[in-house]
């Protein structure tokens, strides 16, 4: 991919239509690490949505235009996740952060085994990996990072809002679900609360991403 240029598809005229909220993008990771393997992902007005496996998946994503190719839209996101997340200053506050960006990655783990006929798609989840670790492992190389073409997008003022709308409180029951799915206790029910909780935050991204 050229880096100076926006992705090179179909969508491109509503690219807007597809910036993330960061921490969104790791939680609902985290959340696909509890679904069935098959299940996938589709982006829809910048909100990731999981369609699970059956009979009616590859009719929506035909009829939602979504394909594999949308996961390369996750890649900015997660690495502003981790820069803001998983600094030293925020690990130091909250210590259980880590768990959900853990999570994330048992999460790209079960994509990987959905999409393991693809080994382009597999490469770019074990790259996506790979920066969660640098900062889990709070290794911080700046290296593993390039910008791409839709890394402009999210300028200072659209990151602030999307990070703003994280209280502490909303952080903190995240992070007790996540709690409860590590554990592995009923965690179909507990994952559940989760994209509950998920829908309202939905809603406020797209608020904030409609409105710049």
């Amino acid at each position: 991919m050229n880096i100076t240029n926006l992705p090179e598809d179909n969508k491109m005229l509503n690219i807007k239509n597809f910036l993330l909220d960061p921490l969104s993008v790791i939680i609902k990771l985290a959340i696909i690490g509890n679904k069935p393997i098959g299940t996938k992902l589709l982006i829809q007005n910048n909100v990731i949505y999981f369609q699970e496996p059956g009979v009616f998946q590859a009719v929506c994503r035909i009829f939602f235009n979504s394909n594999r190719s949308d996961l390369q839209y996750m890649y900015n996101p997660i690495q502003l996740a981790c820069q803001h997340f998983l600094s030293k200053d925020f690990i130091q506050k909250t210590p259980r952060i880590k768990n959900l960006f853990l999570c994330a990655q048992n999460g790209l783990k079960k994509l990987m085994e959905t999409y393991k006929n693809c080994s382009i798609i597999t490469l770019c989840l074990n790259y996506y990996l790979a920066i969660i670790t640098n900062y889990v492992e709070q290794k911080f190389n700046d290296n593993i990072f390039y910008k791409d073409g839709m890394t402009n997008l999210y300028s200072v003022d659209i990151t602030n809002a999307l990070y703003g709308q994280w209280s502490d409180e909303k952080i903190k029951l995240v992070l007790d679900i996540i709690s409860f799915l590590m554990k592995d206790t009923l965690a179909s029910t507990t994952v559940k609360s989760l994209e509950n909780i998920m829908e309202n935050i939905d809603q406020a991204t797209q608020v904030i991403l409609t409105s710049v």
